[in-house]
């Protein structure tokens, strides 16, 4: 599937596919096979205020496919705020016939109420970082959509989208946070990474 719609891509940049003709949805990362490269950043690990561990394959929840990434947490309760992030390379850097983005993350239940999530994309030749001005709640037991809309101007991020942020995007992150003093080890789900012309 990935090598399809990297072909796809490569087509419509020669000029040789117009967007019609490209599909309206594609699945970045299904989580079918393996990790396809997410994980935890070095820098992340050396960090206090940075409470994620590892990353691996589930099928215990899914919200497309057989299998989901799970991301391993651990919030320790502090009062001060502490985020979980995991990442990935992306295969397709040019975003530009897409119009938005979409991360289903899930907490099972049991888990603590007052986490939530947000999308990061590292962008351009300079790499840099944009996240999304707003972190989603997270409903325990329910899996949340991040959608973010990737269109000029769109105010989902904290820097304003244009085309050139656009035809090359570098990585893909998600981060858990919490600003509470929330407790909790356990799991984290995400699943269906995908981009839409919508």
């Amino acid at each position: 599937m990935r090598v399809l719609v990297a072909c796809l891509l490569v087509l419509s940049l020669n000029g040789t596919l117009h967007a019609e003709d490209l599909p309206k949805e594609i699945i970045l990362y299904d989580f079918e096979q393996d990790t396809q490269g997410w994980e935890v950043p070095d820098w992340a690990l050396s960090k206090k205020d940075h409470v994620g561990e590892e990353v691996g394959l589930s099928e215990l929840y899914t919200s497309h496919g057989k299998r989901s990434l799970e991301f391993k947490v651990n919030f320790p309760g502090a009062k001060e705020w502490r985020g979980a992030y995991v990442e990935c390379p992306v295969d397709i850097q040019d975003w530009s016939p897409y119009g938005s983005l979409e991360v289903d993350v899930l907490l099972p239940e049991g888990a603590p109420r007052g986490l939530r999530a947000k999308v990061i994309l590292t962008v351009s030749e300079d790499w840099k970082w944009t996240e999304m001005n707003k972190a989603v709640k997270l409903e325990p037991g329910e899996w949340t959509v991040l959608k973010a809309n990737l269109k000029p101007g769109s105010l989902n991020w904290k820097s304003f989208i244009t085309d050139e942020f656009r035809q090359d995007v570098k990585k893909i992150g998600v981060r858990i946070e919490s600003n509470n003093a929330i407790t909790y080890k356990g799991s984290a789900y995400i699943d269906n990474v995908k981009l839409s012309q919508e």
